[in-house]
């Protein structure tokens, strides 16, 4: 039986007494995949900062463990080594070459005078090869392509070395080609290096294609936690996003596909 990686029981967030999160529970294992879906405003990226601890200015109730330890509990340090995140691709560029911010992400692991050792040296060279990034190492990160800085980001993840990753709509601002290419290094690396991932997405068909469990989040309420293929036989979505939708084999490959309904 895998370790619970992370645990939901009645979690709740407010900020100034307005709830942003409420009664969220489940719970994932190693290696496990969820999908985060829900339409704008549902809390999504909330959730994940929240795990992160970004949004501490606000009032959390409820449970949240981390490998068995209160969330609360974590030294900022000690959960940088426990959790990664990978940012939406829009936004401010951090002002450093790719490999200046990778070296960047080992700070949890650095030496009180910061030098990075052999290890942090490894692990960074690990993140460049598998994300296909050597030959950009020395480019600055504003220079890059949408595509090729969310794949920077992503190596900061891999190079940080922890065993939860949390990624924010990691494929927005790609075009398909980079989004299909992001996507796949997305289930290697859960399926072979033994990831745990939570993405938030706003592709429908992502979870199906990603495989695991789905959560469907609508005004921070939990509205399903359960395996992706469950979106195919029921009226999750239509609730969630007050929309028809219509389920079909995709014509090539025979795998099922989620399209939208016109008005």
């Amino acid at each position: 039986m895998s370790q619970t990686m992370l645990r939901l029981a009645g979690y709740s967030f407010a900020f100034d007494g307005k709830a942003v999160l409420q009664d969220l529970s489940f719970s994932l294992g190693a290696g496990a995949y969820l999908s985060i879906i829900g339409p704008n405003g549902a809390g999504k990226s909330t959730l994940l900062k929240c795990l992160l601890r970004l949004h501490e200015e606000g009032r959390a109730q409820g449970l949240a463990e981390v490998r068995g330890k209160s969330l609360a509990a974590y030294p900022q340090r000690e959960l940088a080594t426990v959790m990664s995140y990978v940012p939406q691709a829009g936004g401010w560029i951090p002002p450093f070459s790719v490999e200046e911010f990778l070296r960047l992400s080992r700070y949890p692991y650095a030496p009180p005078a910061g030098k990075l050792r052999g290890a942090d040296l490894a692990a960074v060279q690990r993140a460049l090869s598998l994300t296909g990034m050597e030959a950009l190492a020395s480019r600055r990160l504003k220079t890059l392509s949408g595509g090729e800085r969310q794949k920077a980001y992503l190596a900061a993840a891999l190079a940080q070395e922890t065993p939860i990753m949390l990624l924010d709509e990691p494929a927005s601002f790609l075009d398909p080609r980079h989004a299909a290419e992001l996507n796949l290094l997305l289930k290697t690396l859960n399926r072979e290096q033994g990831l745990t991932m939570l993405t938030v997405t706003h592709d429908l068909n992502h979870p199906l294609d990603a495989g695991g469990n789905v959560l469907v989040l609508r005004r921070g309420r939990q509205l399903f936690f359960g395996p992706a293929q469950s979106l195919l036989d029921n009226d999750i979505l239509e609730t969630a996003f007050g929309l028809g939708f219509t389920r079909l084999p995709h014509p090539e490959d025979g795998l099922p596909i989620i399209l939208p309904r016109a008005f």
